[in-house]
C-alpha cells in the first residue's frame, strides 16, 4: 500500500511539473509583453505628440531612442543585479519601474520631461529583456527550452500588436482629441501591475540557489518543474559546473579567460546581426514611413496593426519549427530572407514613388494608386523572416551561451549592445529617411546585412539538443 501511495505521489508530481513551468513562463513573460507594448506604443503616439511638443525630425528620433538609451544601461546593470540578487527579485523591481515609467511618459509636459520618462522606462525594458529569457532558460527542462524561451518573443510581438491596436482604436474613436497620445502612453502601466502581482507567487531560479549553496531551496523549486527522477541528476550536473570555478567571482578574472571573451564577442555579433536588419525602424516608425508614402494618420496607424499581427503569426511559426531545425540554419535562412526584402523595399521606393514640391515643401508621392500598400506588404514579408526565423533563435541563443557564474552579466553585455546599436540606428533613421529617402536608407541596411551574413556563417555556433551545463562544457573546451 505504501509503495502504491509513493507511485501515485510521483505520478501527481510529474503531471503538475508541466503546468507549473507553463504558469511560470506565462507570468514571467509579462515582462516581454511590457517590453513590446512600451516599444510599440510610441509609433502611434509620435504622430500626435508632435503637435503638442513640436518635435523636429531630430527631436523625434531622440525621443524615440531615449528609451533605447535607458534600456542599454538597464540591461547592463540589470544583468549584474540578476547575478547578485536573483532573477525573481529583479523582475519585481522591473514591474514597478514599468508602472512608474508609463505614467511618467503620459504626464510629460515638454521634450525634456519626456526624455527623462522614456529613459526611466528604458531601464525596465533593458532589465526585463536580460532577466526574463535567462529566468525561463534556467527553469525549463532541456527538451522544452526552445519553445518556452521563445514564448518571451511571442509576448514581445503581442505587446507591440496590442499597442498598435490600441493606438488605432484611440485614433478612430477620438481623432481630434489633443491628449490621445497621453492615453496611449499610460495604458502600458496595466501589464506592469500584472507582472508585479504575478511574480510575487513565482519561485527563484534553482541554479541561482545552488550557486549560493542553498541546495534545499533549489530542490524545492526543481520539484515544482521536474519529475522526481530527474532532480538528482540535474542537481549533480549543476554542482559539477559550479565546482569548476573554485575561486570567488572576479569580473576581471572572468573577462581575462579567452573562451569567456569569445562568447561575449559571439553574443555581440548575434546582436549586431539582428540590429542592422533595421527591424525596429519598421516596428517603431511604420506609421511614419507609411504616412510619408501618402497614407493619412488614421490609415497609417491602422496599417501598422497588420505588421503587429504578422509578427505574432510569424513568431508562432518560429515556435513550431525551432525544435526541429538547427539554430544556425534558422538564423542564416532568416538573415538571407531579410536582406533580400530590404533590397526590395529600397527598390520599391525608387521605382514606385517620386517627390513633388508644393509651396516650397517636398513630399513623397506614389506613381500609382496603392503604391503605399506595396511598402506595407514588403514590411510584412520582412517581419515573416525576422520574427519567424531570426528572433526566436536570437533570444534563445543569448540565454544559452553564457557560463552560469556570469550568465546575467553576459546577457547584460549583449543586450547593452542591442540597445546601444538600436539607439544609434533609431536616432539616425528619421534623419536618413528625411535626407536620403526610403530607397537609399533601406539599401544601406541591406548592405550591412550582407557583411553580417559572412560573419555569421563563419562564427555562429550550434547549441541545439544540449543542456545549459553541456553547452558551458562545450565552450570551455
Amino acid at each position: 500500500m505504501e509503495e502504491k501511495l509513493v507511485r501515485q505521489e510521483t505520478a501527481a508530481r510529474e503531471i503538475s511539473a508541466g503546468p507549473n513551468i507553463k504558469r511560470i513562463t506565462l507570468i514571467s513573460t509579462l515582462g516581454g509583453l511590457c517590453f513590446g507594448y512600451d516599444t510599440g506604443v510610441i509609433s502611434g503616439a509620435l504622430l500626435f505628440m508632435n503637435r503638442d511638443l513640436g518635435l523636429s525630425p531630430t527631436a523625434e528620433g531622440i525621443v524615440t531612442s531615449s528609451l533605447l538609451f535607458g534600456a542599454a544601461f538597464g540591461s547592463l546593470f540589470g544583468g549584474m543585479l540578476s547575478d547578485r540578487q536573483g532573477r525573481r527579485k529583479n523582475l519585481l523591481w522591473v514591474a514597478m519601474i514599468f508602472i512608474f515609467g508609463a505614467l511618467a511618459t503620459a504626464t510629460a509636459w515638454d521634450v525634456t520631461s519626456m526624455l527623462a520618462a522614456r529613459f526611466i522606462l528604458g531601464l525596465a525594458v533593458g532589465c526585463a529583456s536580460v532577466t526574463v529569457p535567462v529566468y525561463i532558460a534556467e527553469l525549463a527542462p532541456a527538451n522544452q527550452r526552445e519553445r518556452l524561451v521563445t514564448v518571451n518573443e511571442l509576448m514581445i510581438v503581442t505587446g507591440q500588436f496590442l499597442a498598435y491596436s490600441v493606438n488605432a482604436g484611440i485614433v478612430h474613436a477620438y481623432p481630434e482629441l489633443s491628449t490621445n497620445w497621453r492615453i496611449m502612453l499610460a495604458i502600458p502601466a496595466i501589464p506592469g501591475v500584472l507582472l508585479w502581482l504575478g511574480m510575487l507567487a513565482m519561485p527563484e531560479s534553482p541554479r541561482f540557489f545552488l550557486q549560493r549553496g542553498q541546495e534545499k531551496e533549489a530542490r524545492d523549486v526543481l520539484a515544482l518543474v521536474r519529475p522526481p527522477q530527474e532532480i538528482e541528476g540535474e542537481v549533480k550536473e549543476i554542482r559539477q559546473i559550479i565546482a569548476l570555478d573554485t575561486q570567488p567571482l572576479s569580473l576581471r578574472q572572468e573577462l581575462s579567460k579567452k573562451w569567456v571573451v569569445q562568447l561575449i564577442l559571439i553574443g555581440l555579433m548575434i546582436v549586431l546581426a539582428t540590429r542592422v536588419t533595421g527591424v525596429n525602424t519598421i516596428m517603431y516608425y511604420a506609421p511614419t514611413v507609411l504616412k510619408s508614402t501618402g497614407l493619412g494618420d488614421a490609415a497609417a496607424v491602422t496599417a501598422a496593426v497588420a505588421n503587429g499581427l504578422i509578427s505574432i503569426i510569424a513568431t508562432l511559426l518560429g515556435m513550431a519549427i525551432i525544435g526541429k531545425l538547427p539554430r544556425r540554419k534558422m538564423f542564416l535562412s532568416g538573415q538571407i530572407g531579410v536582406t533580400v526584402v530590404l533590397v526590395m523595399i529600397g527598390l520599391a521606393f525608387k521605382l514606385f514613388f517620386h517627390y513633388e514640391t508644393h509651396g516650397g515643401v517636398s513630399s513623397l508621392q506614389g506613381n500609382f494608386a496603392g503604391a503605399s500598400y506595396i511598402i506595407l506588404g514588403l514590411m510584412s514579408l520582412f517581419l515573416v523572416f525576422m520574427q519567424g526565423w531570426i528572433a526566436p533563435v536570437f533570444w534563445l541563443m543569448l540565454s544559452e551561451i553564457y557560463p552560469l557564474r556570469i550568465r546575467g552579466l553576459g546577457m547584460g553585455i549583449a543586450v547593452f549592445g542591442l540597445f546601444g546599436f538600436d539607439f544609434i540606428i533609431q536616432s539616425l533613421f528619421p534623419i536618413m529617411l528625411d535626407a536620403w529617402g526610403g530607397g537609399a536608407t533601406f539599401g544601406v541596411f541591406a548592405l550591412c546585412n550582407l557583411v553580417m551574413l559572412v560573419l555569421l556563417f563563419k562564427f555562429l555556433p550550434e547549441t541545439r539538443g544540449l543542456s545549459l551545463e553541456e553547452i558551458e562544457r562545450k565552450f570551455r573546451h
